[in-house]
């Protein structure tokens, strides 16, 4: 029987101005397996990957470890190590993990794919695009490492750059709706706001029940003075995710410029009950 992985679960990132969402990888594999004292590093494995799908993190460390121990060469049972570190929020632990599997297993994507998601976490967007890399030289057809190479590129400014790798993994998967929306968030940081009104239509088009599209849609409109379809763009947002505090915000923003002041200062009451630390909506309330 072949080992189980267990995943990095997906994380959220917000990108400077615009509050998007990233997918970051795949699912959690379970595994059940009864609790006892294993004589091979596959049982300890498969223990530690039902211990992180339970949550409990440190006990699955604890599983990988003992499995590393019978056997140092179980690259698996390095990388669902560097699975519960990170689950832990030990990116740097987790990078040594992932860096001990790929030193058995070089040619596994999702260990490159796993060290590059940690990087981004600790800030190391060079480093991560250069772990994205590897995965694509392993599996050019991967369209998720593309779009997680095009995250980085965004987080460092190459706007551009990212466009064009958001645009690969359109082309290996057209339905994959988080490249299209982070294309958008791009072509937004460019000020393209039509051609980014087309992404996240096309997002939305893909998956109606993303609010963050809708949200960043109504942003988009905003810019090119058309408050009136933000409000509606936003409204989408908050019918989908009605505790969508910036949501609320940017609705009260765009009713203000269409002058219904009393409208725009329910939105921003709203907002503030949501977050109360929304500084944001105070202030645009006080100014209303």
């Amino acid at each position: 029987m072949d080992e189980i992985k267990c995943y990095k679960p997906s994380r959220k990132h917000t990108i400077t101005k615009v509050f998007g969402i990233t997918a970051l990888m795949l699912l959690m594999l379970v595994s059940i397996t009864g609790i006892a004292h294993f004589a091979n590093s596959k049982d300890w494995n498969k223990e530690g990957v039902d211990l992180n799908s339970l949550g409990k993190y440190d006990e699955a460390v604890l599983a990988f470890d003992k499995a590393i121990k019978i056997n140092p060469q179980d690259s698996l049972a390095w990388f669902n190590k560097g699975v519960a570190l990170d689950n832990l929020n030990r990116s740097e632990e987790a990078i040594k993990a992932y860096d001990k599997a790929i030193e058995i297993d070089p040619h596994d994507s999702d260990f490159w794919n796993n060290k590059g998601l940690s990087l981004a976490e600790l800030g190391n967007y060079n480093a991560a695009v250069i772990a994205f890399d590897k995965v694509l030289e392993i599996n050019p057809q991967d369209s998720q490492a593309w779009d997680n190479k095009g995250v980085a590129l965004n987080r460092l400014g190459k706007y551009d750059e990212a466009i064009t790798v958001y645009d690969k993994a359109i082309e290996t998967d057209p339905h994959n709706s988080l490249a299209w929306f982070n294309k958008g968030l791009s072509l937004v940081a460019l000020k393209q706001p039509e051609e980014a009104i087309k992404a996240f239509d096309k997002a939305i088009e893909i998956d109606p029940q993303s609010s963050s599209a809708w949200y960043n849609k109504g942003n988009a409109l905003y810019d090119l003075n058309k408050p009136d379809e933000a409000v509606k763009a936003y409204d989408k947002s908050i019918e989908i995710n009605p505790k969508y505090s910036m949501a609320w915000n940017n609705k009260g923003v765009a009713l203000d410029k269409l002058n219904k002041h009393e409208e725009a200062i329910k939105a921003y009451n709203k907002a503030i009950e949501i977050d109360p630390q929304n500084s944001l909506a105070w202030s645009n309330k006080r100014n209303v």
